[in-house]
């Protein structure tokens, strides 16, 4: 009933101002909300610009609803109001961010098909090449091992025989030419200690544990099978992408983005999120399958709006309608956030500063065909290695 009421009483300050474009406006509302036949005469009247008998019946009728009308806190029409822009405004920001995101996955994913199997070829080097470091790091200290027990059986026996040394040294006058001699052959018994003790000391600091080695295979090992997923994934989306006609594509992008901002949980008031939430899943899987048909229809149940999903039509207590306004604030400010955050990111910065597609993929085939015979190069120099 208030609708009507504060429509008419528009209709007939705008007849007092003379403006017809706003009789106009409202005249347009008023009649799909015409519920009685006073109503559907001033309608008639409006229409055939009879404003003199139209402002007779508006004044009529807007005394008569006045008698039984209920009052209405002017404080809870523009909390709804407030609250309606503010759905607006992050409706707005939900809707750049899903546009952000899904160039960010379009980018990817044809970055994927382009380049995916040059960079799943050099990841696969790297495993390669991480693999043949650890088995030749292994290897060596296998060897500094053997090495090092072998310096330790000629220390021991030139110990043992520098005691032997001393001891007969110490039997001998100190004024005998034979103890010259056994000083002698002590002295060049202690330099061989002393270079034993050397190398075994140069050893043991190339005996390192092996976790270095093994951590950059396994990281090797993992990044591959990560991006071998990715790529995996892309290439199904891909396929599935290219099932669709130019059009159908289009429409796909457009009905998803339409369909989020009329049921993303984010916007709808707390008692429909269940709702939104199982809407959005099948609204994301249908997207993933490619499927208009069922994107269109999820949108058009949307836009019939059997009941409403917004807070601003559902809400009608004023401390309910504040406490919304207060979160959807703060929704407001994290997305503001979060998307500054996305613009800094190298990705973004990347995607919105191409202007020739074609030219970067094709500095970045170049680029990569380098690394891969680089590491194709270090691949053939670890295996000759690992075979000597």
């Amino acid at each position: 009933m208030s609708t009507p009421i504060k429509r008419l009483e528009i209709i007939k300050n705008a007849i007092e101002l003379e403006d017809d474009d706003i009789i106009h406006s409202q005249l347009i509302r008023l009649k799909n909300e015409a519920f009685d036949d006073e109503l559907q005469a001033i309608v008639v009247a409006l229409e055939e610009k009879n404003y003199t008998g139209a402002i007779r019946a508006i004044t009529a009728w807007l005394q008569s609803q006045r008698a039984v009308a209920p009052w209405r806190d002017p404080q809870l029409a523009a909390s709804k109001l407030e609250l309606k822009a503010l759905e607006e405004r992050l409706r707005d920001l939900i809707d750049r961010r899903n546009a952000r995101v899904q160039q960010l996955d379009e980018f990817n994913d044809l970055y994927f098909s382009r380049l995916g199997p040059l960079r799943k070829q050099i990841l696969a080097l790297r495993k390669t090449l991480a693999g043949l470091n650890l088995r030749r790091q292994r290897a060596e200290a296998r060897r500094r091992e053997v090495n090092y027990r072998r310096c330790q059986r000629y220390m021991a026996q030139a110990v043992e025989v520098l005691v032997t040394l001393t001891q007969r040294w110490r039997a001998l006058p100190a004024d005998s030419l034979h103890a010259a001699e056994a000083r002698k052959h002590l002295q060049q018994q202690s330099q061989l200690i002393a270079n034993l003790l050397a190398e075994a000391l140069e050893l043991e600091s190339g005996l390192t544990p092996e976790d270095p080695a093994r951590q950059a295979r396994d990281e090797a090992n993992q990044e591959y099978e990560k991006y071998r997923e990715q790529h995996h994934d892309a290439e199904i989306r891909l396929r599935k992408s290219k099932a669709l006609c130019e059009a159908d594509q289009n429409e796909l992008k457009r009905l998803w983005r339409q369909a989020s901002k009329l049921c993303h949980p984010d916007l709808v008031a707390d008692e429909r999120k269940e709702d939104a939430t199982t809407m959005m899943v099948q609204l994301n899987q249908a997207k993933q399958r490619g499927d208009v048909k069922a994107i269109r229809s999820l949108v058009a149940r949307l836009q019939q709006g059997f009941e409403p999903m917004m807070a601003s039509d559902r809400l009608n207590d004023l401390e309910r309608i504040r406490k919304k306004m207060a979160q959807v604030r703060e929704q407001i400010d994290a997305l503001v956030h979060e998307l500054a955050e996305l613009e800094k990111q190298e990705s973004w910065l990347l995607i919105s500063s191409l202007n020739n597609m074609e030219a970067y993929f094709a500095q970045q085939e170049r680029a990569l065909n380098e690394v891969r015979a680089s590491l194709e190069l270090q691949v053939s120099e670890a295996q000759l290695k690992s075979a000597a």
